[in-house]
């Protein structure tokens, strides 16, 4: 936070030393190099580099980021700085007319016209210059936060992809490595005796798991189906480690045309750590998923059973448990900035981590056709 703050302030720092150097200093050379023009001519140019200075900061420190890249009010932002510069361009040269007379410098007060086209022609030379000079102001403004939102923005991107590409890494190492392969193939090949319609589901699982991990995971989003799917295969192989003490529970009701497009592995990290650390307690032994889509949030809850030595530490499960959530809240907020939720709750011998997403953010595709009878993707396992 404290690297954030220092970052903002020198960008505002730097920010105001350009603004002087481009509108003040011009004046003060003008002014030392005529020293001999009036006091009014003086006083008008330090006034007019004020004014450049306010339109520059105006635009860059609040219009560029309230008008057009928080929200998308072109519209706004354009009506807006003109109805502020046609002031300015009213209302200055008629204060100095007020106070005295839009000053000139010498060489141009020996060819001054007389009467009403003395104010016309003075109010006109104003407009085309120090006019222009605000629009050039609140153009530059415009440019240079832009291309720093652009800067931003890459940079956020190229975060992410290194978070994701480092989140893919390990969930490869942790869940694809030779030793679950071997153990997910052995148990599978027990299975074949006595169960093979089982040995064979859970063969269909694991190739999908696989496909996901190694073709689909590599892209930005994938279908929230496909993501609830993997969760789905996931704990069904998963299964096959626990002992017949361990209560499984997965439930979903998202329908499976939903159209929505999610970060890929965004519940997975909650979902290892819930198998990693379930224990038995007086409530018994228990991992509860439960993926839900309602008032417009898209909410993965993931329940688990401690047991009473883990129930009685204040740390979390293990210091790589730690690392992994502190992980999810880094990639959530530079997928989802302020759209999102984490949190978790050790009470009662349950520990809770639930992730909300809102759902007006994730990538809407179009829904998929040929499902006339709106099927749902219904799923409420319990082992």
């Amino acid at each position: 936070m404290n690297d954030t703050r220092s970052g903002r302030l020198g960008g505002t720092t730097t920010v105001m030393l350009l603004s002087f150097l481009l509108f003040y200093l011009p004046s003060m050379l003008a002014i030392f190099s005529r020293s001999h023009e009036p006091t009014g001519w003086i006083v008008m140019s330090v006034c007019m580099a004020t004014l450049y200075t306010a339109v520059f900061c105006l635009n860059y420190f609040w219009l560029v980021p309230a008008m057009l890249i928080r929200s998308d009010r072109k519209t706004l932002y354009f009506l807006i700085n003109l109805a502020v510069i046609l002031s300015l361009c009213v209302l200055v040269p008629l204060i100095f007319r007020i106070v005295g007379e839009v000053p000139w410098p010498k060489r141009l007060r020996a060819h001054e016209p007389a009467g009403m086209a003395h104010i016309l022609i003075g109010y006109l030379r104003f407009v085309l210059r120090d006019g222009v000079m605000m629009v050039l102001s609140a153009a530059l403004a415009y440019a240079m936060r832009l291309s720093k939102e652009r800067e931003n923005v890459h940079r956020q991107e190229l975060e992410l992809d290194v978070e994701r590409r480092q989140i893919e890494l390990k969930s490869l190492k942790a869940q694809l490595n030779p030793h679950f392969l071997f153990n997910s193939l052995n148990n599978i090949y027990a299975l074949i005796g006595f169960a093979p319609d089982r040995a064979q589901q859970s063969l269909h699982d694991l190739s999908n798991m696989l496909r996901f991990m190694i073709y689909d995971s590599t892209s930005p989003t994938v279908p929230l189906s496909k993501e609830i799917q993997f969760i789905s295969d996931y704990s069904e192989l998963m299964k096959l480690r626990l002992n017949s003490s361990v209560r499984l529970t997965f439930k979903t009701d998202i329908p499976e045309d939903n159209g929505l497009q999610i970060a890929p592995l965004l519940f997975l990290t909650i979902v290892e750590n819930a198998f990693k650390h379930s224990g038995p307690n007086d409530r018994g032994n228990f991992i509860s998923i439960n993926i839900t889509l309602a008032d417009g949030m898209l909410t993965g809850k993931v329940s688990n059973s401690m047991s009473p030595k883990e129930e009685e530490g204040k740390s979390l499960p293990s210091e790589e448990s730690g690392v992994g959530l502190v992980n999810i809240r880094r990639q959530l907020g530079l997928l989802y900035p302020d759209a999102h939720s984490f949190t978790i709750e050790k009470k009662d011998g349950v520990f809770t981590a639930v992730i909300a997403v809102r759902a007006s953010v994730l990538s809407q595709q179009p829904v998929v056709k040929g499902n006339p009878d709106g099927k749902t993707f219904s799923k409420h396992n319990t082992y």
